[in-house]
């Protein structure tokens, strides 16, 4: 019975994602995009419930993000979201939220070449708040967190942990991409400074709708 949950939902977040997708409107502002566009590697953070325009728009398959990795937990619901997007051309790196700083970086690193996207408030929250687990990647790779914040003009709000915003057809979506930081030491003022400027830049996003 899980199995058959778990294909009936990819099944729907991959037609959700093709008929939805194609039709956002998606705008990208911020020297974060001037950045990742230049083709450097970077770790892609953002909160869980805005993920979806995201999905859409870092596709592999476009090349204009090609071997993007994406951090998914070792739940059913991670298990969902990698079935899901692996046929857009995404890199899979499974990590409960426990191991992200051991597994799932060596898998990362593994994959050479890639830039990593990852919800640091995920797989189960607690909802905008930041775990250690993305700035322990971002230390032990080197690799920028480039923080992006996510606007959408028409959504649909699920009764989830993390309140999923779904955007509706035909939305306008504004992408934030904020100026990358580098992490040399985990501590409590870097984690506070991510999730500062996380919400921060969301706002800033839906303003400029």
């Amino acid at each position: 019975m899980d199995e058959f949950k778990t294909r009936f939902i990819s099944w729907i977040g991959k037609l959700l994602l093709i008929v939805i997708g194609r039709s956002l409107r998606i705008s990208n502002v911020g020297y974060g995009f001037t950045f990742i566009t230049n083709r450097e590697r970077a770790i892609y953070a953002f909160w869980h419930d805005c993920f979806f325009p995201l999905i859409y728009f870092f596709r592999p398959k476009t090349n204009r993000f090609r071997n993007t990795a994406v951090l998914v937990s070792e739940h059913r619901d991670g298990e969902c979201l990698a079935r899901i997007i692996k046929p857009f051309g995404y890199r899979i790196v499974k990590a409960t939220s426990t191991d992200t700083g051991r597994k799932g970086l060596f898998e990362l690193l593994k994959l050479d070449e890639s830039s990593l996207a990852i919800a640091p408030d995920g797989p189960k929250g607690p909802r905008h708040k930041v775990k250690d687990g993305v700035l322990r990647i971002a230390k032990h790779t080197g690799l920028p967190i480039i923080p992006i914040g996510i606007g959408i003009s028409n959504k649909i709000t699920f009764g989830s942990w993390d309140r999923f915003n779904l955007p509706i057809p035909f939305s306008r979506c504004v992408i934030y991409w904020d100026s990358p930081i580098w992490v040399e030491e985990i501590d409590e003022y870097v984690r506070e400074y991510l999730e500062t400027t996380l919400t921060k830049i969301n706002t800033r996003a839906s303003a400029l709708l």
